[in-house]
């Protein structure tokens, strides 16, 4: 137990993964980034692309908390529609 670990970097990258780098990059160039926020304490949890989907386990560093996320429900809304739902009247039985 007393050892110490050593981290050996790659100090030379295949073309493969050079030519996939090369294509990430340039997809993402058109893609704006948005922000996902702790639902709890409103701490920056993590940064995306537009276009990612789906569901992802995320921790919070402030409050300690690890959750999964829905990324479909942290979307902005449209400036239009969200000044529609604001206006819209809650119904009432």
């Amino acid at each position: 137990m007393s050892k110490v670990r050593t981290y050996r970097q790659i100090k030379t990258i295949p073309s493969q993964v050079s030519h996939k780098l090369r294509a990430s990059k340039e997809e993402a160039a058109q893609l704006t980034m948005r922000d996902i926020n702790c639902p709890y304490c409103g701490y920056l949890v993590e940064r995306v692309f537009s276009d990612v989907t789906g569901h992802k386990m995320v921790y919070c560093k402030k409050c300690k908390a690890e959750y999964p996320i829905n990324l479909g429900y942290f979307r902005r809304m449209k400036r239009r529609y969200a000044i529609i739902h604001q206006r819209r009247e809650r119904q009432h039985r």
